[in-house]
């Protein structure tokens, strides 16, 4: 992929893991920051969301399907890359096996990819919990709201509570596909004014409503 390369937000409908097999690229999501470098594995859940700016020439990126995680993200580093782009080149089942018992046998070690400043902190408590008052945790890092909306934007390309309610409806989207609750109690645990509320964003979000959601698993 050429250096000059950038992909503004977008979403994916579908879990996968990208390794990087050779220069660098960054990223800004749900999972934070991420300086990406030869060697890092992002894996990446399904509906996620984020921005690429591709900063090195000569980008190599390995892409594989992958079973969907409970998390906003992952990043490991690898140990060993080579073995997994030989394989790779023959079959990429086999590669992703062999990244799946890299993985399982812990052979992945953690990365200085992440980015850590507050906004990154931002982004992590609002994975966590989707229902921070924004100008409570303002205060609490002795900042103003608008400067904390304006550094976030800066950052990640979107507004904290464009982010905030994004991740809140992917919470209830998950939980509307994956198991047999009321959209109306969804709505209350994932922290929506009411059930009509979280309609219209998982409508936005995925392009469908709840209820439609709900037939089409039930087909």
């Amino acid at each position: 992929m050429p250096g000059n390369f950038t992909l503004p937000r977008h979403r994916h409908f579908h879990a996968y893991a990208t390794v990087v097999l050779a220069g660098s690229f960054e990223e800004s999501g749900y999972a934070g920051r991420i300086r990406a470098t030869a060697g890092d594995l992002l894996i990446h859940p399904v509906l996620d969301c984020h921005a690429n700016q591709m900063v090195s020439d000569g980008l190599k990126l390995l892409r594989l399907n992958w079973p969907d995680t409970e998390t906003v993200g992952e990043l490991h580093r690898l140990n060993e890359i080579d073995d997994l782009a030989r394989t790779a080149e023959k079959s990429v089942d086999d590669a992703r096996l062999l990244l799946a018992e890299a993985l399982r046998k812990r052979q992945a070690s953690p990365t200085p990819g992440m980015k850590n400043d507050w906004p990154d902190l931002l982004a992590a408590e609002l994975a966590r919990n989707s229902s921070i008052e924004l100008g409570a945790w303002a205060k609490g890092i002795g900042l103003a709201r608008e400067t904390v909306s304006r550094g976030f934007t800066a950052a990640y390309n979107v507004t904290p509570a464009l982010f905030r309610a994004e991740l809140r409806a992917r919470a209830a989207w998950l939980q509307v596909t994956r198991g047999s609750a009321c959209l109306c109690s969804i709505a209350a645990e994932t922290g929506f004014a009411d059930q009509a509320h979280m309609t219209r964003w998982i409508l936005r979000l995925t392009g469908a409503p709840p209820a439609a959601w709900r037939r089409n698993l039930s087909v």
